[in-house]
C-alpha cells in the first residue's frame, strides 16, 4: 500500500484546497499534513533514517524561516499598536497636499522601503486599512492606492532576505549549502537584487502614472480636513514607538552587521532577539498580565500566516522524501540544462506565470528543492546560486499579476471591502499582468547581462 501517487494525491488535494479557499488555507495545509502523518503511519513510505514518522516530518519544516517571520511580526505589532503607521499616512497626505499621484508615490515609496525590514505580508495588512481611512475621510477613490501598496510592496520585498516570504524561504536553504551560503545573507540580497528593484519600481510608478492618469487629476473633495489634522494625534504611546523603532534599526543593523563580520549566530535567532528586547523595554507599566500589552501584540501576530507555512513545509517534504521533486528536476535539466543564463531564465518566466496562478509562496517552497535537486543532477557543472537568485526574481514579479499571485495581494483585495470600492480580479489583472511582464523582463535583461557576476 506504499504508493507514492497517494502522497501526490494528498499534496495536490491539499493545494486545491488552498486555492480554492473552501477553508482557510492554514486548515487545509495542516489538515493535508494531517493525512501525510496517517498515511504515512500506514503505509510506511517514507523514508525516515531510523527516526519517527513524527520525528521526519519536523524536520521537514524550516523553523528558522517562521522564527525570523514571528520576530519581524512582533515588531509590525508594537509599530501598528502605537500608531506608527497611521502617523506615516496621515503625514504621507500632508506632504502631498491632497494631490493623489503625490500621495501614490509617497506610499508607493514608503511601503517597499518597510519592506525591507518587515515582510510585505505584514506591511499591507498594517498600511492599507489605514490607507482606506484616510481615502474614506478625503473622499479618494483607494482602488489605485491599495493596488499601488500591494504591488510595489512585492517589488521592494524581492531586493530583500526578509522582505518578501520566498526570499525567507530561499534564504533558509542556501543557508545549508556551504558553497552558495554567504551570498543569500542579508547584504546579499541588498547588493545582488537592490538595483533591479529599484528598476522594477521605476517602471511601474510610470505605468501607474499612465494607467490612472485621470485619478491623478482630481482633486478630493473631503481632502481639506485632512490637511488641518496633526498626524501625532495618530501616535497614542511615543515611547513605545521610539523604542520599538530603535531596535528595530538595530535588529536590521545586525542582520548586516552578521555578514560583515561574520557574527555566529542565526538570521532568525536576530530577529526573535530583537522583537524581545523590543517587549521588554516596550511594556507599558500598567500592564494587567491577564489583559493587558502583550496580548495584544500577541493577537497581532499573523499566527494563521506561521501554521500554514508550517503545513506548507510537511507537505512539500514529503513529496520531495518519495521523490517526485527528484524526477521533476532531471526533466528540466534534461530540456534546459544545456545553457544555465537559459535555464536561469526559463525559472524566472516560470516562476512568475506560475506564481500568478497561484500563490507565489507555496509555489516557491515546492520549487527550491527542485533547483537542489536540480544542481545535483549537473554532476556539479550547475551551481544553485543563480536558479535561486532567477526564482526571488519570478516568484517576487509574477505574483503581481493577479489578486491570488501572492500574500499580501489575497490581503489588499480583503481590506479593499471595507471601502465603497471594492477591487475586483479584472482591476487588478489591468494593472498587474503588465507591471509583471515589465519587471520580468527587466529582471531578465539583469540575469543575461550578469550571470556569473552579480548571479553565481
Amino acid at each position: 500500500m506504499d504508493d507514492p501517487r497517494i502522497v501526490l494525491a494528498i499534496f495536490i488535494f491539499s493545494f486545491v484546497l488552498i486555492f480554492s479557499e473552501v477553508v482557510h488555507r492554514a486548515v487545509a495545509a495542516w489538515f493535508g499534513s494531517t493525512l501525510i502523518l496517517l498515511y504515512g503511519h500506514i503505509s510506511g513510505i517514507f523514508d525516515t533514517h531510523g527516526n519517527s514518522l513524527e520525528h521526519t516530518m519536523l524536520e521537514w519544516i524550516e523553523f528558522e524561516v517562521i522564527g525570523l517571520l514571528l520576530g519581524m511580526m512582533v515588531f509590525a505589532a508594537l509599530l501598528e499598536i502605537c500608531g506608527f503607521f497611521e502617523y506615516i499616512a496621515v503625514k504621507a497626505t500632508k506632504l502631498s497636499g491632497g494631490n493623489p499621484w503625490k500621495l501614490l508615490v509617497i506610499l508607493g515609496s514608503f511601503t517597499p522601503l518597510i519592506s525591507i525590514a518587515i515582510d510585505n505580508v505584514t506591511a499591507v495588512i498594517i498600511i492599507a486599512p489605514v490607507t482606506v481611512k484616510i481615502c474614506n475621510r478625503a473622499e479618494i477613490n483607494p482602488i489605485p492606492l491599495l493596488i499601488a501598496e500591494a504591488i510595489l510592496s512585492n517589488i521592494g520585498g524581492v531586493a530583500s532576505m526578509v522582505g518578501d516570504p520566498p526570499n525567507v524561504m530561499i534564504a533558509a536553504r542556501a543557508h545549508t549549502m556551504p558553497e552558495i551560503a554567504d551570498s543569500f545573507g542579508f547584504n546579499g540580497f541588498l547588493f545582488r537584487l537592490g538595483l533591479l528593484t529599484l528598476f522594477a519600481w521605476m517602471i511601474t510608478i510610470a505605468y501607474f502614472k499612465w494607467y490612472y492618469n485621470e485619478w491623478t487629476r482630481k482633486k478630493p473633495a473631503g481632502v481639506e480636513e485632512l490637511l488641518y489634522m496633526d498626524e501625532w494625534d495618530s501616535v497614542s504611546d511615543r515611547g513605545l514607538m521610539n523604542s520599538t523603532l530603535f531596535f528595530l534599526a538595530l535588529t536590521v543593523l545586525l542582520f548586516s552587521a552578521k555578514e560583515f563580520m561574520h557574527l555566529d549566530v542565526e538570521i532568525h535567532a536576530i530577529a526573535l532577539a530583537g522583537a524581545g528586547f523590543a517587549l521588554f523595554v516596550s511594556r507599558p507599566m500598567e500592564e494587567d498580565l491577564r489583559d493587558g500589552f502583550i496580548n495584544d501584540v500577541i493577537d497581532k501576530v499573523e499566527w494563521q500566516a506561521l501554521i500554514f507555512f508550517a503545513g506548507l513545509f510537511i507537505l512539500v517534504g514529503s513529496l520531495e522524501n518519495v521523490g517526485y521533486l527528484n524526477n521533476m528536476a532531471a526533466w528540466i535539466f534534461e530540456n534546459f540544462g544545456s545553457d544555465p543564463v537559459v535555464l536561469a531564465v526559463a525559472i524566472i518566466w516560470v516562476s512568475a506565470i506560475a506564481s500568478a496562478v497561484i500563490d507565489n509562496i507555496p509555489f516557491t517552497a515546492a520549487m527550491i528543492p527542485v533547483i537542489v535537486e536540480i544542481t545535483e543532477a549537473s554532476g556539479g557543472s550547475l551551481s544553485a546560486a543563480p536558479l535561486f537568485w532567477a526564482l526571488a526574481m519570478g516568484a517576487g514579479f509574477g505574483g503581481n499579476a493577479t489578486p491570488i499571485g501572492s500574500s499580501a495581494n489575497v490581503m489588499v483585495v480583503a481590506i479593499s471591502e471595507r471601502s465603497p470600492y471594492p477591487l475586483t480580479t479584472v482591476e487588478w489583472m489591468r494593472v498587474g499582468v503588465p507591471v509583471m511582464v515589465l519587471s520580468c523582463t527587466v529582471a531578465t535583461i539583469f540575469m543575461v547581462l550578469f550571470h556569473g557576476v552579480l548571479y553565481s
